[in-house]
């Protein structure tokens, strides 16, 4: 019993450690970046297509995301387990992710190209990295080399996919997460909340995951040895809340695809990892409807040649009936908050 409470007091303590130096190192960081970039005027163009009310935003500093990741990365080397390759893993993913948003940015800041290199180059880049992640974890634990989905229904049923689909499976949800999270990105405070609650959630599910009683209590999947990518989570909390102290309306620094790429890959990775992708769907609903509403948009006006929404994403399509940014932010942090309740009851009922 008194081993018991010891190791509770000392997760919590190293949770709040991860917390608080991630943040930390994040708003200092940024801080003083805000400060040279202002001085320097590196400022990342706005869409032309856009809101005209976004056009009051174009001498905001972008690429803030560097700073989610660094405060992440260094928080991670100083108080993790780096012996665990889960760890690393997360880090091959959320570090190259966050390399291909940061070429991206750059070429919008350097050459004043608002939409950075073409898709398809960084969709291959993406699929490239999948792959080498997939077979990594295969090194890891068999289970992930099983081709195999988990579905929270009842007891719980596996549904075996094969190896094609299953890496096709894998790859949809990392790359789709990813860039629907870097899709939602697009006002004020936005991403970073849903982003925390999601993080959030699965720190939870991985709670459940790393405890083989907890697991068979919740007739969920037993992965050992992922208790570390808790820590993790809460490293990525406390970096994207030390970001969000200066993205809130009026925002004095943009994310940038360096952020939005990064933090997405990772969310999808540990999904993966603990075998939850279908709780994690739930959960991430806000940004699935993101990146459905610019999927439909564009298909709509190619085969249709009209358009469904009166702007893509989704939150466009709010502003351009009337509403303000802050109303807007504000509901879509609520609906987020819902359909993660909704995802964690669906788990634990």
């Amino acid at each position: 019993m008194f081993t018991s409470l010891v190791l509770l007091q000392n997760f919590w303590l190293k949770s709040l450690v991860c917390l608080f130096s991630a943040y930390l190192i994040g708003f200092f960081s940024t801080k003083k970046f805000i400060s040279f970039v202002t001085e320097k005027q590196l400022f990342q163009p706005i869409r032309s297509d856009g809101p005209a009310t976004h056009l009051a935003k174009k001498k905001t500093p972008t690429m803030g995301g560097i700073f989610i990741v660094l405060s992440t990365l260094l928080s991670t080397l100083f108080f993790l387990d780096l012996n665990n390759s889960y760890i690393w893993i997360t880090l091959f993913v959320f570090i190259s992710f966050a390399a291909i948003g940061l070429t991206d940015d750059l070429m919008k800041v350097l050459y004043n190209n608002p939409n950075g290199f073409r898709g398809s180059v960084k969709i291959v880049i993406q699929f490239a990295i999948i792959g080498a992640a997939f077979l990594w974890l295969g090194t890891v634990d068999v289970v992930h080399l099983k081709n195999r989905v988990f579905l929270p229904i009842g007891d719980g049923h596996w549904i075996s996919l094969g190896i094609v689909l299953y890496v096709l499976f894998v790859t949809f949800v990392i790359v789709g997460t990813s860039n629907a999270v870097n899709l939602t990105d697009g006002l004020d405070g936005l991403v970073s909340v849903p982003a925390i609650i999601n993080a959030a959630c699965l720190a939870v599910l991985i709670f459940v995951a790393t405890d083989a009683n907890l697991a068979k209590d919740f007739h969920a999947p037993n992965i050992e040895n992922t208790r570390e990518l808790i820590f993790f989570c809460f490293t990525l909390v406390g970096a994207i809340l030390a970001f969000l102290t200066f993205n809130l309306k009026p925002a004095k620094i943009f994310m940038g695809d360096v952020g939005s790429l990064a933090i997405g890959s990772a969310l999808g990775l540990i999904a993966i990892i603990i075998k939850q992708e279908f709780v994690f769907f739930v959960i991430s609903i806000l940004f699935v409807c993101e990146a459905c509403s610019v999927i439909l948009q564009v298909g709509s006006y190619k085969i249709r040649k009209k358009r469904i929404f009166l702007m893509a994403p989704l939150h466009h399509h709010f502003e351009k009936l009337g509403w303000g940014e802050k109303k807007v932010v504000r509901s879509f942090w609520s609906a987020s908050l819902v359909f993660a309740a909704l995802g964690m009851t669906i788990f634990f009922v």
